[in-house]
Parts: C-alpha cells; structure tokens; sequence
C-alpha cells in the first residue's frame, strides 16, 4: 500500500477515535472498521481483523491504568473482578463463534451487520450521553443553589478549647493506593488464567486445522 493522504487522514482519525474510545471506554472499533474500510480501502473482513489488533494496545494501557484506581465511592478497586470473572466465560464463546461467522459469511452480509451494529450502538450511547447530561446538569444546579444559601449564611470558627485542640489533625490524603494493594490477586490470577487458556485454545485449533488443510492438499 502506498503512502498518500489516505493513509495521513486514517492516522488522523485512528488517533482521534483511540483517545475517544479510551475515554468513553468503547475501544474506538467503531471508528477503526468505517475508517479502514471507507478510506484505507480494505474488505470487511480484513478491516475487522486489523481493528481488533488496533485496539488491543489500547485495551492493554487502559487495564493497567484501572488497575491503580478505586472505586470513587466504594471501599473497593474501580474494576469489578467478580463481575469480569462472570461474564468473560461467555465473553470468549461469542469472540470465537463471531471469529467462525466471520469466515463464513460474505463480505456484504459481514458490511450489513456492521452497518446494524453501529447504527445500534451509536444510537444507544447517543441517548445515554443525552440521559448523563441532562442529570449531570440538574446536579450543577442544585450544587449551585446550595452553595448561595451556604454563603448567605455567616460563617463560625471553630474555638481552639477543648480536649481534642491540642492534638494534630492529620489532613486527608487523596493519593492513589499503590498497585500491588489495589489488585484482587485470586481473581485477576484467575482472569488471566481464562485468557491464557482461551489463547491455547486458539492455538491449538489454528495448528490442527493448517495440518488438517495440508493434509488435505498433500
């Protein structure tokens, strides 16, 4: 493939759809596939499977990135393991049945259901967005109510008697706990286990059917 502004305006909007996908947390295949099949010029086909390998770097920063955080109002990391651990079992099952459909199905019927994907969740996460603005407003506003009545009201000091005045008040600390602690190791011990084994799995199978194939043609 040559280098000209096909490739310049893909770059463009794969970085912009990378750092938009990270922040709304939907990985940005909805912008990659469009992107490389519109204007780079691939298949369907192959416009997904590059996509997945864009995203997947993405994916792997913004694991590391959660893993450090808590939960901004719970005594608990941001990432919910238990959860994950729930739902990457069937998660895994519908990658390699969409994996299978992939190969078998024609490329025109792969761009329809492309097509009713993203015009599914596009829809949806408009909708949502709207929805989060809409209450993210009506909390500004009561925020901004109570913050006049509090400054109507005259402010007292507190006196500097009592038993506890002579004793230190430590400030609080809003730093960020440290990785190791912030980890649930026996799930992440076993999500990583689900994903190794899913990928020998996958191995496995590509072996057995390149050998099958040679046999075949042998």
């Amino acid at each position: 493939m040559e280098f000209g502004w096909k490739m310049v305006l893909g770059s463009l909007i794969g970085f912009f759809g990378a750092s938009f996908g990270s922040v709304g947390g939907v990985g940005g295949g909805g912008i990659f596939v469009p992107m490389l099949t519109l204007i780079i010029g691939f298949d369907p086909k192959s416009s997904t499977a590059i996509s997945k390998c864009m995203i997947t770097g993405a994916a792997v920063s913004t694991v590391y990135y959660n893993l450090k955080l808590k939960h901004p109002t719970l005594d608990m990391p941001v990432i919910d393991y238990d959860l994950a651990l729930l739902i990457q079992p069937m998660l895994m099952l519908g990658i390699s049945i969409g994996v299978i459909f992939n190969v078998i199905f024609p490329d025109w019927l792969v761009t329809v259901l492309l097509i009713i994907l993203f015009l599914g969740t596009s829809t949806k996460a408009f909708l949502k967005g709207v929805e989060t603005w809409k209450k993210e407003t009506i909390i500004k506003r009561e925020a901004e109510k109570r913050l006049e009545q509090t400054s109507e009201e005259p402010e007292y000091a507190p006196l500097s008697t009592g038993p506890g005045a002579g004793a230190d008040v430590k400030p609080h600390s809003d730093e960020a706990p440290s990785l190791m602690k912030n980890i649930y190791w026996k799930e992440f011990g076993l999500l990583t286990f689900v994903w190794l084994a899913f990928l020998a799995i996958q191995i496995t199978k590509v072996r057995i059917v390149m050998q099958n194939y040679k046999l075949k043609w042998s």
